[in-house]
């Protein structure tokens, strides 16, 4: 099956489907259009502008540019984690960028020594994707963890005191703490991800069966791909929780809200 293409008169006038939400936000008052239509238009513009720079980078592949993207991909996805977030950005930003770093050492060894060959994954049309990927989706599980252990940790610090003087490390008794921050960010992850296929078949895997690749190549793609996401957002947010704990109090254990 050959490759399929959209126009892009073909894909502006699919794009004119945006007026449904839009008048039924408007009838109800939502006050969500102004937040659309730039939401929207960040994405299309963005997008755009995303394809022509992968075009130079794909067409350039040079090591050095590759491997410097991806250090900007990483240090502008920890800046997004520690503003949504609310955290200090100078105490935090280090903590989140260790923890996308250990997401990014694991699930690159799967890639690179399993499924495919080092020679062929540092390309750039295979490298910045996958990274990209990878990296893009801790972001949203991170952040729920990280605010969901600082508003339970606030609200609950008495139960961590208690903890305390019962006889527990600070490791001990912040243990519940982070259980249910990790519960909070993945417990809806897992409901969802739990349908695909049954109830819904994920972007990819749709984009490449359209695109005219056989629908078995495709599953084998995006079930390897939905591990790796699962698996980069638990280990991003395991990492981030654990050494932002270590900031957030001070010698004698006492919480110190930054």
């Amino acid at each position: 099956m050959p490759e399929s293409d959209i126009s892009w008169l073909s894909l502006a006038f699919g794009s004119l489907s945006l007026i449904i939400p839009i008048l039924i936000f408007q009838y109800y008052r939502t006050g969500l259009n102004k937040q659309l239509l730039y939401s929207f238009g960040r994405i299309i513009v963005q997008l755009l502008f995303v394809g022509v720079y992968l075009q130079y980078l794909f067409n350039l592949d040079s090591m050095i540019v590759n491997f410097a993207w991806v250090l900007i991909m990483m240090f502008a996805a920890a800046l997004t984690i520690v503003k949504r977030s609310e955290l200090k950005r100078k105490t935090f930003i280090l903590p989140v960028i260790y923890g996308i770093c250990g997401d990014l050492a694991i699930n690159l060894v799967l890639y690179i020594f399993i499924v495919m060959s080092p020679e062929k994954f540092l390309t750039a049309r295979i490298m910045i994707p996958i990274i990209g990927m990878v990296v893009g989706n801790c972001i949203t599980n991170t952040i729920i963890s990280l605010r969901s252990f600082m508003k339970i940790l606030v609200s609950d610090e008495n139960r961590y005191r208690y903890r305390l003087m019962a006889g527990a490390t600070r490791s001990e008794a912040l243990r519940p703490i982070i259980a249910e921050a990790l519960r909070t960010s993945f417990a809806p992850k897992l409901a969802s991800d739990a349908t695909v296929g049954l109830i819904w078949l994920p972007g990819m895997m749709t984009g490449q069966i359209l695109g005219g690749s056989d629908p078995l190549i495709a599953i084998k793609y995006q079930i390897l791909i939905l591990v790796t996401i699962f698996v980069g957002g638990v280990i991003t947010s395991f990492i981030s929780l654990n050494y932002c704990k270590r900031l957030l109090f001070d010698k004698n254990d006492n919480l110190q809200i930054q």
